[in-house]
């Protein structure tokens, strides 16, 4: 994937020192039984309902309501009534609002009306998602971000880059992970050596608790790419999560042989001594 590939993934796929800010993996929630092994693409809904979204015209209003400086105040809404979308994020990045840069990200897509702006609009969304300052605003990004990718999508439906993100995208944030599921699982089915869909869905199986499906995936990323450090982080949290705590170290001084950064290797270090904790 491209330079974007951490910020669907992103959801997913980050770097080594990501073991730490995954959903909390290391004590993975207990899923229902019944829904945690449904296949996905059954036909039935066994996704969340998401929350209420961020009323984005009533935030921009007082957003530019409270604009101190008439001169700005007034090009930005000279700007928003003649739809000139980049100068109007130029703007709002000065006044350090990233929300209404990310609604306006949407609207300039629509106006390009390519698929390479939707992607962009989908990966500042997606990637504020992560950092949202409320579930309104983070429900309101995650919209967003499905919304792009799945126009994406429409206009190069054989992009294998699109589908990933938009997969990424129900996952994260969007309430429709089972969703996401049945779009990685139709990429692994046309090309099974997929790495981003396989890790994608190996970090899904350790927060729903299959942790066998999660290692057989990732077994297959680790055959195709032994140096894969995520794929060796994530295999640590399935043994840790089976509670074989010695695979699970195995797992990790392999993964801290692969990469270089010395704050890194700390905190590989950190999580380690955490699992020989007696209740690690």
């Amino acid at each position: 994937m491209t330079r974007n590939q951490g910020i669907v993934i992103g959801a997913c796929v980050v770097l080594c020192l990501g073991i730490y800010l995954f959903t909390d993996t290391r004590k993975p929630a207990k899923p229902n039984p019944a829904e945690a092994q449904m296949p996905a693409g059954d036909g039935h809904d066994h996704d969340q309902p998401q929350a209420e979204a961020l009323d984005i015209e009533a935030y921009i209003n007082e957003v530019n309501a409270k604009i101190a400086d008439k001169a700005t105040a007034d090009k930005v809404k000279n700007l928003t009534e003649t739809g000139q979308y980049k100068e109007l994020i130029a703007e709002y990045q000065k006044l350090d609002k990233p929300i209404a840069i990310a609604h306006f990200a949407i609207k300039l897509a629509e106006k390009e009306s390519n698929p390479t702006a939707y992607v962009s609009a989908g990966d500042y969304n997606s990637m504020l998602m992560q950092t949202a300052p409320d579930d309104k605003a983070r429900a309101f990004l995650s919209q967003n971000a499905i919304k792009s990718y799945q126009k994406a999508v429409e206009m190069d439906s054989n992009n294998t880059d699109f589908r990933i993100r938009l997969a990424g995208a129900y996952m994260e944030g969007g309430g429709a992970p089972m969703q996401g599921v049945s779009i990685l699982l139709d990429v692994v089915k046309k090309d099974s050596n997929n790495v981003d869909a396989l890790l994608m869905l190996g970090r899904f199986g350790i927060i729903s608790g299959q942790f066998d499906k999660a290692i057989a995936r990732l077994e297959k990323i680790l055959y195709l790419r032994p140096q894969n450090s995520e794929a060796l982080l994530l295999m640590a949290e399935a043994y840790n999560g089976k509670g074989d705590k010695a695979k699970a170290i195995e797992m990790l001084e392999r993964c801290k042989k692969t990469v270089k950064d010395p704050a890194a290797k700390q905190e590989i270090d950190k999580y380690i001594e955490s699992i020989r904790k007696p209740n690690g």
